[in-house]
């Protein structure tokens, strides 16, 4: 290693409030501990669900097991059968079952930190200075790479327990990265991902009044956009200004979260096809809101069977939905009111 890249390397661990000799301790037990998956440093990464079943997703509503609810839906025709099992039917789609997002602890994936350039596998020496800065920020956002998930991302950081440890955009990783793989941009620039919510699992689209993921943002309503009409609000994510920092998925009050932050290749996948529908995800907030508007009767009951799963199968915590945005949280351009035209 040159002088140039000693020197750095000594700076940047300064920085994040180590000696040299406790740098060089750190790394060697960086990399023995990726070597054998200790839990501290190297959180077990369950896998993702398969990418050839969309399948694996999602959810549904199940009735195996509960003769009083499969006799209330029969009789108001919402009940189908698929697989074999019986399942809620979804009353835009009567064909089909009603589908949720799977909780956050089955769909998460593995993204990089903040300011990851795109030759960041290339660039990243597995030194753990960006762990550490998070550790000592008291944040533990990043976890490091395990065998598990290939001698190329041995050791490599990961920001994977969102509901947990979400970034908090600190930057301090970059601060002390020696190499440049993780590169000191503003806030404004970062991209981790890009959060996705579920319309069926969220209870803004369900006739509730919540507004908590955008209240958790750091960027407020230039992330999130809102639709206001009869049936209360509803809150899409402006893909383009999403960070994927994941602030928003713990918010959520719903059991597992109806927000997820992901990849950008599987979240373009996902909206592509969305719950198996043939729709794109775009089109399909457009049927509920043209349900909403020209069919009182199919909105309803769509709203009753979500709140009916939310509240008995996933749970809500009442006390993390915030129903108002402080004058910060609020950008009027991304506000609209549905007229019904």
């Amino acid at each position: 290693m040159n002088s140039r890249r000693r020197t750095e390397l000594s700076r940047r661990s300064e920085r994040c409030g180590l000696t040299r000799r406790e740098f060089l301790q750190a790394g060697i037990l960086v990399a023995a501990a990726a070597a054998v998956s200790t839990p501290r440093l190297v959180a077990g990464f369950e896998a993702p669900p398969s990418l050839d079943n969309n399948d694996s997703y999602y959810e549904p509503f199940l009735l195996e097991g509960d003769e009083d609810r499969i006799a209330y839906y029969e009789a108001l025709g919402f009940v189908v059968e698929e697989n074999g099992k019986k399942c809620v039917a979804n009353p835009l789609l009567p064909n089909k079952c009603m589908v949720y997002t799977k909780p956050y602890r089955d769909d998460r994936f593995p993204l990089l930190p903040p300011g990851a350039t795109e030759d960041f596998y290339r660039r990243c020496i597995r030194c753990g200075l960006c762990y550490f800065a998070c550790s000592y920020m008291g944040y533990h956002a990043i976890r490091l790479a395990s065998l598990r998930e290939g001698l190329h991302k041995l050791g490599s950081p990961a920001v994977d327990n969102m509901i947990t440890y979400p970034c908090t955009l600190c930057m301090e990783c970059t601060k002390v990265c020696p190499t440049g793989a993780l590169k000191e941009i503003p806030k404004e620039d970062v991209k981790m991902g890009i959060a996705l919510i579920d319309p069926d699992l969220c209870w803004a689209w369900n006739s509730g009044d919540c507004k908590s993921c955008a209240k958790a943002c750091p960027f407020g309503s230039e992330v999130f956009e809102f639709t206001f009409n009869e049936w209360g609000v509803h809150t899409r994510v402006n893909a383009d200004k999403c960070k994927g920092c994941g602030l928003c998925v713990p918010a959520c009050p719903i059991g597992g979260s109806a927000i997820h932050v992901l990849p950008l290749d599987e979240y373009e996948r996902r909206i592509r096809n969305y719950k198996n529908t043939g729709m794109s995800y775009d089109d399909y907030l457009r049927l509920i809101l043209e349900t909403e508007r020209n069919d009182p009767f199919k909105a309803t009951w769509r709203a009753a069977i979500n709140t009916d799963y939310i509240q008995n199968v996933r749970g809500i915590e009442e006390e993390k939905i915030a129903t108002e945005l402080g004058a910060s949280d609020i950008n009027v351009t991304s506000v609209r009111r549905h007229k019904g035209d």
